[in-house]
């Protein structure tokens, strides 16, 4: 007896178990289906692998599965065509890679990716060589001026005091004092000066008796310096030429070498149109201010975007009022018998005998059998010609002409022989465009106002003119043009309409019986008038849209140090008297005392592997009574793994992008691809805190699916969300592992990027590839 009910028990275990299974099964494909009919095709993918894990050999699950995972393929790539379109590649190359994993038969999906990873690939390329270039061009502006200079001499500071002293005599206290030989050229005067210097420099001390004297100094070698007369002559004689290539990257070279001739005085110059360079040659002081005004100037063009739309206004008029008989026609018919076919073609057949008794009652008589009474009013609207999209550079003119082209004879006459009096006529032909001939120039503020010089004409073609005399005459066409001339500033988006030709036409009709119409009141009641008027519009629609506005750096607004109108002296431009200060060598810091239990050392000749950071310690959080404690969550050992024989896990946001009022929520879960053996999960995520707040951070349908509790940490903080997640069992499958909640602030696009994301699995810990940030667009 007591073995019969053993082993009815174990048969009820055992078929609890396997109902229990099938019920866990079943609400996964429920929940699958129903995410699956709301479009939520990565959540619809996670719970029927959840579902088919439950019943591997459910024929109905497996194809509802491939169903989701071929529908969330062609999400993801629609998704991705919306960030090309954007020219966002990098989240582009993202969705097509999540669209090639769900469905690996998606050639197409597999066809874009390659294409978006060349093209990431080319910008990289030009990424890489745009930095190559400004490395150069830096290392180029730290370089030293070939210009000789002193060799390094003490720098404490002198003080001189000098009454009515020979300059000769003081140039030699200063040569004595720093060790530098003064030569003094043959142009130079001696004369008696005052100086009282306290606690300066060899160099200030140099540059102020010379600048107080009118006179200049030059260095000669590492040790010898000259002491020259102020002139012009002397300055032609003595100070270095230098020449230097400017390679301008925005700016024309034509009109960069005038401003640069005009501002520094350079006279020696030439530009390279094909290199768009130019060439300079002048002075140390006149090289570095042309760079400097170079450098303000050659900035990228700002570009706009304009909408024009062509719009044909038919404004038809017509109008029909009064009161009007339903038939105008009014008569008298002959008909004795009334009897049918008595009356044909116009004739009426009686007989004879009858004739001798006609009366009144014989004849029938048509009027009118009833009123019409009509007030009619009609106004026909718009219609659309052409809506293209012109994109112009700053300054440069762009055009667009919508017509016909309609040919004009030219008649020349030349003479038939030289020195005849007779000429043969010769008739050539021009085109000209008949319909909307529109140029415009655009220029952007620094503020990103937009400035449009519009010239726009309209024309119609007219009636042939004769303009021909004797047998042959020529008929030549007319036009009716307008011309509209005029700048705009308008702001950027704002529509601005420029009118253009009208054409009308008016008529006027009256109908009514005949002698009602001169009846001072009848003639208003009893006649209809129709009224029509038809008017023809082109109207112009602009709708300007700034692609790129002047970029514009602190530096660009402050001046700088020129000389004097005699001289260009850069400040900047010569190093120092005595060269670049030299680095002070730094002594090795002292290595560190040895712990008394040290590691033993590595064998001779084998490298010792790099250690790896190990990030801060997160507190365990305790496990429910009852419960198995979730393993600790490690650190990470590079490289990232991922599960044994598979593809290795992959994270995302889904959605990408949300659309919030400020003051409402939006969530955005982070979602993870095969995972295998998931245990739980540590994820950093980091966002602008001035236009939303995070709110909550909870586990998501991944880990909480299968109703296995999970314990739940988390650190919200102003701009950054922590949260670890663990659970007892393990899991598998696709599907969002936590759900973060933010509250809109204030308007503006806020960027939610993952920081890092670890996933604890029974064979260790786990580094999926990060997905690019997620976007919440807040309005106000």
């Amino acid at each position: 007896m007591t073995l019969a009910w053993r082993r009815s028990g174990v048969a009820l275990m055992l078929a609890g178990g396997l109902l229990g299974t099938g019920c866990a099964a079943g609400n996964a494909y429920r929940q699958g289906q129903k995410e699956a009919r709301n479009g939520n095709w990565d959540l619809a993918v996670a719970r029927l692998t959840r579902a088919l894990e439950e019943s591997p050999g459910n024929i109905k699950f497996k194809i509802a599965l491939e169903n989701a995972r071929i529908q969330a393929s062609r999400f993801h790539q629609k998704q991705a065509r919306k960030h090309l379109a954007a020219d966002e590649l990098d989240r582009a190359a993202e969705e097509l890679g999540i669209a090639s994993r769900y469905d690996p038969s998606n050639e197409a999906a597999a066809a874009e990716l390659r294409v978006v990873r060349e093209r990431i690939r080319k910008r990289e390329e030009e990424k890489e060589r745009r930095a190559q270039l400004e490395s150069m061009k830096s290392r180029a502006q730290a370089a030293r001026v070939p210009l000789p200079v002193l060799s390094p001499r003490s720098a404490v500071p002198i003080t001189l005091h000098f009454t009515e002293t020979s300059l000769e005599k003081v140039f030699e206290t200063l040569s004595k004092v720093s060790g530098v030989n003064i030569l003094f050229d043959e142009g130079f005067r001696d004369k008696r000066d005052s100086v009282n210097l306290t606690g300066v420099s060899f160099q200030d001390a140099l540059e102020l008796i010379t600048f107080k004297n009118r006179l200049f100094y030059k260095v000669v070698d590492q040790n010898t310096i000259i002491i020259v007369p102020e002139s012009p002559a002397k300055r032609r004689s003595y100070d270095e030429l230098l020449v230097r290539t400017f390679y301008l990257e925005n700016a024309e070279a034509n009109d960069t070498l005038t401003l640069v001739k005009n501002i520094t005085g350079i006279t020696k110059a030439a530009n390279n149109v094909p290199l768009n360079a130019i060439t300079l040659m002048g002075t140390a002081d006149q090289l570095a201010l042309a760079a400097r005004v170079i450098e303000a100037n050659d900035k990228a063009r700002g570009e706009v975007l304009v909408e024009v739309e062509i719009i044909e206004v038919n404004r038809t008029r017509m109008k029909e009022y009064g009161i009007e008989l339903a038939n105008y026609t009014a008569g008298v018919s002959f008909s004795p018998t009334g009897a049918s076919g008595e009356t044909a073609g116009g004739l009426t057949n009686i007989r004879a005998h009858l004739l001798s008794s006609f009366n009144l009652a014989d004849f029938v008589v048509s009027i009118p059998s009833g009123l019409l009474t009509s007030f009619l009013q009609t106004d026909d609207t718009v219609r659309l010609l052409a809506s293209p999209r012109l994109r112009a550079a700053e300054g440069k003119k762009t055009s667009l002409k919508i017509g016909t082209e309609v040919p004009i004879p030219v008649t020349t006459f030349t003479a038939t022989q030289a020195g005849a009096s007779t000429f043969a006529p010769a008739t050539s032909f021009q085109y000209r465009n008949v319909g909307v001939n529109l140029e415009m120039t655009p220029k952007i503020t620094a503020t990103g106002e937009i400035t449009l010089e519009v010239s726009a004409e309209f024309s119609l073609l007219g009636e042939n003119r004769n303009v021909g005399t004797g047998e042959n005459p020529i008929n030549v066409p007319t036009f009716f043009t307008r011309n509209v001339n005029g700048i705009l500033r308008v702001r950027e988006g704002q529509t601005t309409l420029i009118g253009g030709l009208v054409q009308g036409r008016e008529t006027d009709s009256l109908k009514g019986v005949v002698g009602l119409q001169s009846i001072p009141l009848l003639n208003k009641v009893f006649t209809s008038r129709n009224k029509q008027k038809e008017e023809q519009e082109v109207i112009i629609s602009l709708t300007p849209h700034l692609v790129r506005a002047p970029k514009l750096t602190e530096e660009d607004f402050a001046p700088t140090f020129a000389g004097t109108l005699e001289r260009v002296n850069v400040p900047s431009a010569r190093p120092s008297l005595f060269g670049p200060e030299e680095p002070t060598p730094t002594l090795p810091p002292a290595p560190a005392a040895t712990p008394s239990a040290s590691p033993e050392p590595d064998a001779p000749g084998r490298r010792q592997a790099p250690t790896a950071a190990v990030p801060e310690a997160v507190p365990e959080p305790s496990a429910p009574a009852g419960e198995p404690s979730a393993a600790p969550l490690a650190a990470p050992s590079p490289p990232p793994s991922g599960p044994p024989g598979g593809r290795p896990p992959t994270a995302l946001f889904s959605p990408a992008e949300a659309h919030v009022k400020a003051g409402e929520t939006a969530s955005l879960s982070v979602v993870v691809l095969n995972a295998s053996g998931l245990l739980g999960a540590e994820i950093v995520v980091s966002f602008d805190p001035v236009l939303i707040e995070a709110l909550e951070a909870a586990p998501g349908p991944l880990l909480t699916l299968d109703g296995s509790p999970v314990n739940t940490e988390r650190n919200i903080e102003p701009g950054r969300v922590r949260v670890r997640l663990t659970r007892g069992a393990a899991t598998a499958g696709s599907g969002a592992v936590a759900t973060l909640t933010f509250k809109g602030l204030q308007g503006g696009t806020a960027i939610v990027a993952v920081q890092s994301v670890i996933l604890v699995t029974e064979t260790g810990a786990a580094q999926p590839m990060l997905p690019g940030p997620a976007r919440i667009r807040v309005q106000p």
